[in-house]
């Protein structure tokens, strides 16, 4: 019997974001290569899901049962001794994991130089599309290097400069994705709401490469396109904004002096939240912008705003990701101390670049902000769970 054909996307892992991923990329008929699923390496033992596992998918059609027999590759190392990589990987990992992604990707790399294929073709190597949100693109990037770096020094790979590693690095891409997703419940037996198709912009990594891969993933139905010019930072910067002001002023919004927590949608947050906060935020993120060149002279805050209130209308009905993890910790009184890593990667990164340029002002307005958010959160860890609300059903 003939193996099943190489896939042609991979996702890493199953999550809301993942699965709304392949929701989209799978919707059409008849389109060549397959959507599977990859696990992180350090989620691999014991992986939940197995073979004969289903995933619940709802739509507004109804709900579903996706089978994951025959969508399942295991880690990317895993997938790499089987022959069996994806062209391409959507990295739907939290920030704080992607290091841990990006070190098992050296490993593939070290696997496919064994393999006598990495000097002739490191094109076939997967693009690895980070599409986690934050602002950490360059940090990842010098790390991918360093690993790289630290892999020849230990013999496990040649040396790579002057002419392969620009090709190795440019598989590292950047996917800035304003893609909605839902889960309800955790485990095997949570239910996965796709939200409705939002764009993803690539950004970053080789331009070739990264022209061909957004071809391939509207193609299959996905929402992808090419940042051209837009260097990933200033991407990033951009969608920060976003996050910054549903999932950072959406908690503070949705959690009361008691602690009372109620889960609210973009629209919401968009009332409750003064106009002279986002402008405050606005302003902030415009000013580190523009001192570490993802913003140029003429970017006034005035014309970020636009954007920003642009971008917020598409997703009016959304509750935002980290008011869903909030609610969910909350529920089964898994919440920790601190902030998630995704608001921790937002916040912290303009704090480091606000403190390099010596911008007091802009320091101690993200410092605040994290220890507001900080407060926030603690009191809706000791509130009594009865205060947590309901939410909205969102797509």
């Amino acid at each position: 019997m003939q193996p099943p054909e190489t896939a042609s996307v991979g996702i890493l892992p199953i999550g809301a974001l993942g699965v709304a991923f392949h929701h989209h990329l799978t919707s059409r008929e008849a389109q060549p290569g397959r959507v599977v699923f990859l696990s992180r390496h350090a989620s691999a033992k014991g992986d939940r899901w197995q073979g004969q596992s289903k995933v619940t998918v709802e739509t507004p059609e109804g709900s579903h049962d996706l089978p994951l027999a025959g969508r399942l590759e295991g880690t990317l190392a895993e997938a790499a001794h089987g022959g069996r990589l994806p062209g391409i990987v959507l990295v739907c990992t939290n920030p704080d994991q992607l290091f841990g992604v990006v070190a098992d990707y050296v490993a593939v790399i070290e696997h496919e130089h064994r393999e006598n294929r990495l000097s002739d073709a490191p094109a076939s190597l997967p693009l690895l599309v980070l599409c986690a949100n934050g602002i950490y693109f360059q940090r990842i990037r010098s790390s991918f290097i360093e690993l790289l770096e630290e892999s020849t020094l230990l013999g496990r790979l040649p040396d790579l400069w002057p002419d392969l590693m620009p090709r190795v690095v440019g598989r590292l891409v950047r996917g800035i994705t304003i893609q909605t997703a839902m889960r309800r419940g955790s485990g095997t037996s949570a239910v996965y709401k796709p939200g409705p198709p939002g764009r993803t912009l690539l950004a970053g990594g080789d331009r070739t490469a990264r022209a061909a891969a957004v071809r391939l993933l509207a193609e299959r139905g996905g929402w992808f396109e090419d940042a051209g010019e837009v260097s990933p930072t200033r991407a990033e910067f951009n969608k920060a904004l976003v996050n910054l002001a549903m999932n950072v002023l959406g908690q503070l919004a949705a959690i009361d002096p008691d602690g009372r927590f109620r889960p609210l949608t973009v629209g919401e947050i968009r009332r409750h939240v003064p106009r002279a906060r986002i402008i405050e935020l606005v302003e902030a993120v415009t000013d580190v912008g523009r001192g570490v060149g993802v913003f140029g002279e003429s970017d006034s805050p005035a014309e970020v705003l636009r954007s920003l209130e642009q971008a917020l209308e598409t997703t009016s009905s959304h509750v935002p990701s980290s008011l869903q993890l909030l609610q969910q910790h909350l529920a089964d009184g898994s919440l920790g101390p601190g902030m998630a890593p995704t608001e921790k990667w937002l916040l912290q990164p303009l704090q480091h670049y606000a403190r390099s340029l010596s911008d007091t002002a802009a320091f101690n307005y993200f410092e605040n902000l994290e220890r507001d958010l900080t407060a926030a959160l603690e009191r809706a860890a000791a509130a009594p769970r009865a205060a947590v609300g309901t939410p909205p059903d969102s797509p």
